[in-house]
């Protein structure tokens, strides 16, 4: 899928390993798909997609949707399927572990063969699990919070 689906409900596991982070490759112009904890899809048009790292993404994220500079503690990027969630640290190239993530699955998971040939994984802008829940009670940014709030909704 190209990510366009509606907003109308949360779709289910299987709905969301069917959605896709990247619509290009190469050293063009690519967009890249990321993923909100409210399903809201943030296209952003990147260069040079292989070698850009989650922390330059995650930048680029944080300047479309406005937030401070505490979001870049807050959250990070992940990749995301029904099978494996992996919370990336700022060097990971997000392109290439799309494009690994088959051996992932292999080495973290015991899922069977077809599920791993058929498994991809979406690219999500979600709360840092390293992030102390004791600073996270010190933020006041509406955004940030609703964003948090989402995050905590979708997980209960």
């Amino acid at each position: 899928m190209d990510g366009t689906e509606g907003n109308a409900g949360q779709p289910g596991p299987a709905e969301r390993s069917h959605r896709s982070s990247v619509s290009s490759v190469g050293t063009r112009a690519a967009d890249v798909l990321v993923y909100l904890a409210d399903d809201t899809v943030l296209p952003l048009a990147v260069d040079n997609l292989p070698s850009l790292s989650a922390h330059e993404l995650h930048r680029a994220v944080r300047e479309v949707l406005q937030l401070p500079d505490i979001a870049l503690d807050v959250f990070a990027l992940w990749l995301v399927s029904p099978l494996l969630e992996v919370q990336l640290k700022p060097r990971h190239r997000p392109y290439k572990l799309g494009r690994q993530w088959p051996e992932l699955l292999l080495r973290f998971t015991d899922a069977p063969d077809d599920d791993v040939a058929a498994d991809e994984p979406s690219l999500q802008f979600r709360r840092n699990v390293f992030f102390p829940k004791r600073r996270e009670l010190q933020i006041h940014d509406e955004e940030v919070l609703r964003l948090l709030y989402e995050e905590a909704k979708g997980n209960v």
